[in-house]
């Protein structure tokens, strides 16, 4: 029997043509899978140089990367009736200037105020959520209003928080949540009450103010501001750099607060 190999050319055409369709096709697929994974490395924060420090920059900084407002704030409560009885309470984590002066006051982004953080957080976080309850109540009741105003006027201001800092991978509110989980850590593990207790200043007496602050100094490295109402002490604040996005480093305060004197550092309970 004679095989008939009259067709095999046209085979071998019809092969290599197909072999041309898949290489275009897999090289427009790599081209597009490359240009997006660009675009998304582009915007998400993964480009940073997780070392950069706020305020310390040698140069034009994305603000993304290291917080416009590279000065932080973050401002401690103490409020008899308020809170667990051997805890300060959070008034809110405020970003300022280098120089310390304070961001817009009405906030940095319109887009995002809210006035329905409480239904926000916890509809997406119900731990965030049940921690702000516990160590960010309002002395004027309203939980809702404080944390919505907190938000709107500082939480927009952290410029590393935009949403098109995540790329691709942002979820809605998740810089929300983020600013407060932040603002809870940072009061953990910052705490007041334990470093003034382990350096003998438990509430209940009068000190003077300097015996205050220095056992705060003591207990973090850094001087504290002390505010007082009357002569009885209500807010302590502490100053942060941003190492990178979010790490946060400890720094002397700029002002020391209007606390003098003896200084009534009272039981909550």
């Amino acid at each position: 029997m004679n095989a008939d190999f009259s067709s095999l050319p046209r085979i071998h055409s019809s092969l290599s043509s197909l072999m041309r369709l898949f290489t275009t096709i897999f090289t427009l697929f790599v081209s597009l899978v490359s240009s997006q994974l660009i675009s998304d490395q582009l915007q998400a924060p993964n480009y940073c140089n997780a070392s950069t420090l706020s305020c310390h920059w040698s140069g034009p900084v994305n603000s993304c990367c290291s917080p416009k407002y590279g000065l932080v704030v973050l401002a401690l409560q103490w409020s008899p009736g308020y809170g667990p009885a051997d805890e300060f309470t959070i008034h809110g984590l405020w970003p300022d200037t280098c120089a310390g002066r304070m961001a817009p006051t009405r906030g940095c982004d319109r887009s995002r105020n809210s006035n329905q953080i409480a239904s926000i957080i916890r509809s997406k976080n119900t731990t965030v959520y049940n921690r702000m309850n516990m160590y960010w109540p309002s002395n004027k009741g309203d939980n809702n209003w404080f944390w919505s105003h907190e938000w709107t006027k500082h939480g927009t201001c952290v410029s590393t928080l935009r949403p098109t800092c995540y790329g691709a991978n942002y979820e809605k509110y998740q810089d929300v949540i983020e600013y407060f989980q932040k603002i809870l850590d940072l009061r953990d593990k910052y705490d007041l009450y334990g470093a003034l207790n382990l350096n003998g200043v438990p509430p209940g007496r009068y000190y003077n103010v300097e015996t205050i602050r220095a056992a705060i100094k003591k207990a973090f490295g850094a001087n504290v501001k002390l505010d007082c109402i009357g002569n009885t002490l209500s807010e302590a604040s502490l100053n942060f750099y941003v190492r990178g996005r979010d790490q946060y480093v400890i720094t002397d305060v700029i002002q020391s607060g209007n606390c003098r004197g003896a200084v009534n550092y009272p039981k909550k309970y």
